[in-house]
């Protein structure tokens, strides 16, 4: 069951993704159900992106929500416990490969998935396997079928 309700959320943040509350009450009909529904955050600071993501991955059976920066990312992740993180790297403020060492020494059972349209991560990527932290990088633009497979063969490893 999630932690946080929607006014706890909506305090903690400035800006709400829109896809919060359909996914949270698919999570909640889903347990009720006994039916399977991973969680993702999908967090990038392009917000029709990371709606789109999101909405692509609720209608393909998973329970997706977004955020459109790292800090709204770790505040939902608190409560949210995904079982996936797929994040940009490259966002203001806080970048997605930190953004990832924080939600892995948080919930280190959580998937994580990067991805990036610049060529320019690689160090980023190094820095982080320099400290033990190994993270699959996925090109940007996703195509939403390969993502979709990449995610549901990562959950029944």
């Amino acid at each position: 069951m999630l932690e946080w309700t929607w006014p706890e959320i909506s305090q903690a943040t400035d800006k709400l993704p829109q896809s919060f509350i359909a996914a949270q009450e698919r999570k909640a009909r889903s347990e009720a159900s006994g039916a399977e529904c991973p969680s993702i955050l999908v967090v990038d600071d392009e917000v029709i992106l990371a709606d789109s993501v999101a909405e692509i991955l609720n209608i393909s059976g998973f329970c997706a929500f977004s955020a459109y920066n790292a800090s709204t990312a770790l505040q939902i992740t608190e409560g949210l416990r995904p079982d996936f993180l797929l994040s940009d790297v490259m966002m203001p403020g806080m970048n997605g490969v930190d953004l990832a060492i924080r939600v892995r020494r948080m919930l280190p059972e959580t998937e994580i998935l990067l991805f990036s349209g610049q060529a320019g991560v690689a160090d980023l990527l190094e820095v982080a396997r320099e400290q033990g932290y190994a993270f699959e990088l996925l090109e940007k633009p996703m195509h939403p079928v390969r993502l979709i497979e990449r995610l549901r063969r990562m959950r029944r490893a």
